[in-house]
């Protein structure tokens, strides 16, 4: 008997309207009742493998998802130790920066806190002024440690014939900054007017420089000791005055060394700079000059050659380029 023909005669067994039939037949046919209940044996086994299959499936999806759901978790603690490392990395890069320190008063106004420290000074250079009373600026160079480290002040003081310069820095305490050298150049004046001639020394944040003053850096005249005569001011920039030959004239502008800034005179062939002298702020008798505060430069100038001549000055450091936008002084000079 054929497979589709047992399994059609296994499902007729089953229906009630065929029993009474089968029932009558399985009596008659012995046989036929054997082989009834041999299908069904047959059935059972594959309906049985059938469920032992799927459940095997089931099973091995389940126990797959489990390894996926592993993996995922495994993956999401190696990223947070990871990024765990990289910040203590970041932060202890910034934290072993040279001379920095953290301690009081190192939260700004603005709520910001700060890690304050010494600047890393390579060298210095002591600048010296062609000018009377001497101005003397230091220029230190070095470097930042990274991105975020700025300049925060720069503090000067004399003790003898010692100046003593401290140049600290400043970065935000939780910054994650470029990790990249930052170079920068300062310029610093020296307050030396009134010093007594001398061997001077300088240290900044370590490292040390010197300077000679060869006379005493003092003025023995004072604003009004200046002269009464023909005394021109910046308020006769670009103006025209007429001078006899032999004769001389004044020229008063306001000057301040301190900022290291300057004026640039130049004189055409006709005219003669016969002196100039830098004359600081006046202080009442008993006191001390005002530190940073400015004074005038007076220029005493002689008509040498009849013609038109002409005054020109340029207000600038002279160790610094001009950009075409500092202050002029312009003066045009008859000589007849």
């Amino acid at each position: 008997m054929s497979q589709p023909v047992k399994a059609v005669l296994f499902y007729l067994s089953f229906n009630p309207q065929f029993t009474s039939i089968l029932e009558l037949k399985l009596r008659t046919e012995p046989k036929l009742k054997q082989r009834i209940n041999s299908n069904r044996i047959i059935f059972s086994s594959v309906k049985r493998n059938k469920r032992e299959t799927m459940k095997g499936k089931i099973n091995e999806n389940h126990v797959i998802n489990i390894r996926s759901a592993k993996t995922v978790k495994l993956m999401a603690v190696l990223f947070l130790i990871f990024t765990i490392a990289l910040s203590g990395c970041v932060d202890n890069g910034q934290n072993n920066t040279d001379n920095e320190t953290e301690g009081p008063g190192s939260q700004n106004t603005s709520g910001q806190e700060y890690i304050y420290g010494m600047a890393n000074v390579e060298s210095i250079d002591v600048l010296i002024l062609e000018s009377f009373p001497v101005q003397i600026y230091v220029i230190a160079e070095g470097y930042l440690p990274d991105g975020c480290t700025e300049i925060n002040e720069i503090k000067t003081e004399r003790e003898g014939n010692q100046f003593n310069i401290n140049i600290t820095t400043k970065r935000p305490k939780d910054a994650i900054c470029t990790q990249a050298i930052e170079n920068f150049r300062e310029t610093i004046p020296l307050e030396v007017q009134g010093l007594s001639a001398g061997n001077y020394t300088v240290n900044v944040n370590g490292v040390n420089g010197s300077f000679e003053l060869a006379v005493d850096n003092t003025l023995e005249e004072t604003p009004n000791s200046m002269p009464t005569e023909q005394v021109i001011t910046e308020a006769a920039n670009g103006t025209n005055i007429t001078l006899e030959k032999g004769e001389t004239f004044y020229l008063r502008l306001e000057e301040n060394p301190t900022t290291g800034y300057s004026w640039e005179l130049n004189l055409s062939q006709g005219l003669d700079n016969v002196s100039g002298t830098y004359y600081p702020p006046e202080s009442k008798e008993g006191e001390q000059p005002l530190v940073g505060a400015g004074g005038v430069h007076l220029w005493e100038i002689k008509a040498m050659a009849e013609g038109t001549q002409q005054v020109t000055a340029v207000y600038r450091r002279s160790w610094e380029n001009e950009t075409g936008t500092e202050d002029r002084f312009t003066l045009n000079v008859e000589v007849v």
